[in-house]
C-alpha cells in the first residue's frame, strides 16, 4: 500500500456499476448507453467499499452511479446492503435518470428497500439532455415519492428546474432537441468530454487550442479528493473519466491504486494542462482541430482520443469503452 505522503487524498468516491443505460445522451462523458454491457460485480464492490472504509472516507461521501444502475436493481440493492457489511455507515447517493419509475407502487417500495438498506439520497439527473430519452412523468413521479419516502432532505437532482417544469425531447425534432441544448449550455453549460466533445461542442463558441496554453490541471487531477471506479475496476480522478490512476482487483485493492501518478500524460496534464498534452501528441501525428474547441476539457478529450487510438500510454488512458461508441 502506497505511504500517507505518496498517496492522493481522498473524501469522496463514486462507484459506477456500469457503462449501461438505457439512455444514449448527448453529454454523457461516460459514453453510457443501451449498447454497453458488463457489471462491477458485488464481490468487486465489497472490496472498493471495504477500501474507501480503511481511507476514512465518511458514508456521506459515497455514490452509486452508472451508467444506470437500475438496471440491475438486485445487484444495486446488494451493493448498498454491502456498505454497512464493511463498515460503512451506509451510502450517500445513488444517481438515477428514473426511467423505471413507472408505477408509484414500485418506486415505493424500491425506494423504502434503499432506505433501509442505508442509502441516504436519490439524486435524480433531470436535465434536457436526459428528457430526450426519458418519460418526463418517470422523473416527476420518482421525485414525488422519494419526497414522501426519503423526506425533501432525500432528494436531490442534477437540475431542479426539469423536476418542476418537466421537458419532454423524446419526440422532438433535431431543430427543436439543438434549440434545447444550445439553451441549456447558454444557462449552465457542460463538461465538453465524452460523448459531448463530439455532439455539443458545435453549438458553442470555439477558441484556438494556444488560449489555454498554461492551464494546468493540478488541482482537478490531484487535489480534487474524489474517485470513481468503474466496472473493471479502472480508478479515475474526480470526473475526468479516461484518464487513469489504476486498476483496482482483489490482488490490488483500491487504496493501494492512490499513488502520486508519474506518467507523462498525468505529468503534462498537471504541469502544462491540454495543451501541453497537444504539443506532445503532435510529435506523433495530433493536429489541432481547424475550428477550435469549447473549453480545456474538449482539447484534452480530443488529444487523449488520439492517443488512445494511436496505442499510445494505455497504462494511463482507458478502458476503450470510453473512447468508441458502442
Amino acid at each position: 500500500m502506497a505511504s500517507r505522503d505518496d498517496r492522493l487524498p481522498i473524501a469522496a468516491a463514486g462507484l459506477l456499476l456500469t457503462y449501461w443505460c438505457n439512455a444514449r445522451c448527448d453529454h454523457c462523458y461516460e459514453m453510457s448507453g443501451p449498447g454497453r454491457h458488463g457489471w462491477m460485480t458485488e464481490a468487486d464492490a465489497r472490496g472498493h467499499l471495504s477500501a474507501l472504509g480503511r481511507l476514512g472516507v465518511p458514508a456521506a461521501g459515497v455514490h452509486i452511479g452508472g451508467g444506470e444502475p437500475f438496471g440491475d436493481y438486485e445487484l444495486l440493492l446488494a451493493v448498498v446492503r454491502a456498505a454497512r457489511d464493511v463498515g460503512l455507515d451506509g451510502i450517500g447517493y445513488v444517481e438515477t435518470n428514473g426511467y423505471w419509475a413507472t408505477e408509484p407502487a414500485v418506486v415505493r417500495h424500491r425506494l423504502g428497500e434503499l432506505r433501509d438498506a442505508g442509502m441516504r439520497q436519490i439524486s435524480i439527473s433531470a436535465d434536457v439532455f436526459h428528457q430526450a430519452h426519458v418519460d418526463p412523468a418517470c422523473v416527476t413521479r420518482l421525485w414525488q415519492v422519494a419526497r414522501d419516502v426519503l423526506g425533501p432532505g432525500g432528494v436531490r437532482a442534477r437540475r431542479w428546474r426539469f423536476l418542476k417544469e418537466p421537458t419532454d425531447l423524446r419526440f422532438a425534432g433535431e431543430a427543436e432537441r439543438r434549440a434545447a441544448y444550445r439553451e441549456a449550455l447558454r444557462s449552465h453549460g457542460e463538461r465538453m468530454t465524452g460523448r459531448a466533445a463530439r455532439l455539443l461542442s458545435p453549438l458553442v463558441a470555439r477558441q484556438p487550442a494556444a488560449r489555454f496554453d498554461a492551464d494546468a490541471c493540478r488541482k482537478p487531477l490531484l487535489d480534487s479528493g474524489h474517485v470513481h471506479v468503474d466496472p473493471g475496476g479502472h480508478v479515475f480522478p474526480g470526473t475526468c473519466v479516461g484518464l487513469t490512476l489504476g486498476r483496482a482487483a482483489p490482488d490490488r485493492p483500491l487504496d493501494d491504486v492512490l499513488d502520486v501518478p508519474r506518467g507523462p500524460v498525468w505529468r503534462l496534464l498537471a504541469d502544462r494542462g491540454p495543451y501541453g498534452l497537444m504539443q506532445h501528441a503532435e510529435s506523433f501525428g495530433y493536429r489541432e482541430e481547424p475550428h477550435g474547441y469549447a473549453d480545456k476539457c474538449h482539447l484534452c478529450t480530443g488529444v487523449r482520443t488520439f492517443l488512445r487510438r494511436a496505442g499510445l500510454h494505455e497504462d494511463e488512458l482507458g478502458p476503450a469503452e470510453v473512447y468508441d461508441e458502442a
